[in-house]
């Protein structure tokens, strides 16, 4: 027996970013992939709130986010290695968080998202800032749409 979407927006499944939009985002250099960040951003912060996901249960992963931000260094041209390792190991953390709320669907779409987009920057600096601008915006709509603190 297969049932059909429901009318209840609550039940709404997260869609993550799809691997092509995602790829664009990423890797081009024009305006249309910044309106593409934007309106993907505007859907899945929605998604997510709508599904129940809250600041707290991300706020580790986004903390993370920042400190390997300010270890980019302003001079130059590439990631560091070191950049590049927290960058990886930021991976296993977010799947910790998974694991701790093993029922939000939302929560794993989101790091899903976040994974895939990891994997696109190696050591591009420009690809990494992306990655922070994406990650922000996804949490701008979600404070948006009504996201809560905890």
């Amino acid at each position: 027996m297969t049932m059909g979407r429901s009318s209840n927006p609550q039940a709404a499944r997260v869609q993550r970013i799809s691997p092509e939009n995602l790829q664009r985002i990423m890797t081009e250099s024009s305006e249309e992939a910044v309106k593409l960040l934007v309106e993907e951003a505007d859907r899945l912060g929605e998604e997510l709130v709508r599904n129940g996901l809250t600041t707290s249960q991300i706020r580790n992963i986004f903390g993370e986010v920042r400190s390997i931000e300010q270890d980019v260094s302003p001079t130059d041209q590439q990631l560091s290695l070191d950049v590049q390792r927290r960058l990886l190991m930021l991976k296993p953390k977010m799947a910790y968080q998974v694991g701790r709320f093993s029922n939000n669907q939302a929560l794993r779409e989101l790091v899903e998202t976040l994974s895939d987009a990891i994997d696109w920057i190696g050591n591009d600096k420009n690809r990494f800032q992306t990655f922070v601008n994406l990650f922000e915006a996804i949490l701008a709509y979600h404070r948006r749409y009504g996201g809560k603190t905890n």
